[in-house]
């Protein structure tokens, strides 16, 4: 079964490769009023997520920020689609890297750096586009996907171009040997995610209510001391994106995990201010607070 799940996915990959971008978003438009009014894409979810963390707005407000939500998740989730039928080349003029030269000092070095992101914007095509536009090599951790064949396919598509991944399980060994690496690397964590266990969370104050947040990517930062970045992905306007990349931690810092990861949730508050619907609200961030 898995297999045949495989097929389809690298039919469904082989269909997008024929699709232009302007019949692309048509499509989207199309399934975004599907997902939302047919099959109600976790509507519930996504309502008590946003009730949660801006109780101060109306519903009238909420609805408008669920609604440009949709808008955004179903063109990250066909853009996605596309990029793996899509050579990274003819998708940088869409997903710029807009000053990479803030971490040349730190390459020039030969020193190793950290880089947090997050689920906002398309996250997706970073992995194709961002390691041909900066010098050092990227390094993805990411959790592996159940079905072997997919998740076979997945790695291949996100590496090369100047990018690698590891499992969420290697991490440790990774650090380990670190100093082993024949040029600097950028090691990114997508750390917004809702933890699965306790003993590496940590409980902060997040737009105002409270919220857990993995500890794992900050006990890294804390114990390396390396500089630490952020990647801030914003849409220039509907299939077109530029990377921010913003200092967070300098080389050699002393903070601990909890302070790092308190930077990074600071950040995080600020870019879903500045653009609510951006972040992907459909997933269960807040389970340990709400009755889903």
């Amino acid at each position: 079964m898995k297999f045949v799940s495989y097929l389809f996915f690298r039919l469904l990959i082989g269909l997008f490769a024929l699709i232009p971008f302007p019949l692309l978003y048509f499509i989207s438009d199309l399934l975004r009023i599907f997902f939302k009014y047919v099959l109600r894409y976790r509507v519930h979810v996504i309502n008590r997520n946003l009730a949660y963390c801006f109780p101060d707005k109306t519903e009238k407000e909420r609805k408008i920020i669920a609604s440009a939500f949709y808008k955004n998740f179903i063109d990250i989730l066909l853009e996605s689609i596309k990029g793996l039928a899509t050579k990274p080349e003819k998708l940088i003029p869409r997903y710029k890297f807009r000053n990479a030269e803030v971490m040349d000092d730190v390459f020039n070095s030969s020193s190793n750096i950290i880089i947090y992101s997050q689920h906002y914007n398309n996250w997706e095509w970073a992995p194709l586009c961002l390691g041909l536009q900066m010098k050092h090599h990227l390094v993805g951790v990411v959790k592996f996907l159940s079905n072997p064949y997919i998740n076979k396919y997945m790695i291949s598509g996100r590496s090369g171009n100047n990018v690698s991944v590891i499992p969420t399980y290697n991490t440790a060994k990774y650090f380990k040997q670190l100093h082993k690496v024949e040029r600097p690397v950028g090691i990114v964590f997508i750390a917004d995610q809702k933890p699965s266990g306790s003993e590496k969370n940590i409980e902060l104050d997040f737009l105002g209510s409270k919220a857990r947040f993995h500890q794992g990517a900050g006990n890294y930062v804390a114990n390396s001391g390396l500089a630490t970045y952020t990647f801030d992905i914003r849409r220039v306007k509907r299939g077109y994106y530029e990377a921010e990349v913003k200092e967070l931690l300098p080389p050699g810092h002393k903070l601990s995990s909890p302070q790092v990861t308190e930077i990074y949730k600071q950040n995080l508050e600020k870019l879903i201010l500045e653009s609510p619907h951006s972040w992907l609200w459909s997933h269960k961030r807040f389970k340990q607070y709400l009755e889903y």
